[in-house]
């Protein structure tokens, strides 16, 4: 998956390196094309700081944005509601084809 992060406004590398290691997690419901991130910080403004994700999986797009007081809750934010529309995508497409792929576990009984 290609990660790319763009900041508005300067944040530090320790922020970016949060920012990616928390994009890395959505890989774990299927497989993506790329996700990108822009963070955005403005003092001016209540909340400051507002992140958006997009995220390329199979011919569709999904975006998820977040205000938050700081960066890193609103990146938490953003990527939390990206993994649960990527989840849901995921359990929508199983459940039309009405079956799993090669590698997924039986159901429960």
């Amino acid at each position: 998956m290609r990660v790319s992060i763009v900041a508005r406004h300067r944040v530090g590398g320790d922020t970016r390196a949060y920012a990616e290691q928390r994009l890395r997690r959505l890989e774990r419901h299927a497989a993506l094309h790329d996700a990108s991130l822009t963070i955005d910080r403005e003092a001016s403004r209540v909340p400051e700081a507002s992140a958006e994700v997009v995220v390329h999986m199979h011919h569709i797009r999904l975006a998820a944005r977040c205000e938050a007081p700081n960066v890193r809750e609103a990146i938490d934010g953003a990527v939390n509601r990206a993994d649960e529309q990527v989840r849901r995508r995921q359990e929508r497409v199983a459940v039309r084809k009405g079956r799993s792929g090669a590698d997924a576990r039986p159901p429960h009984s």
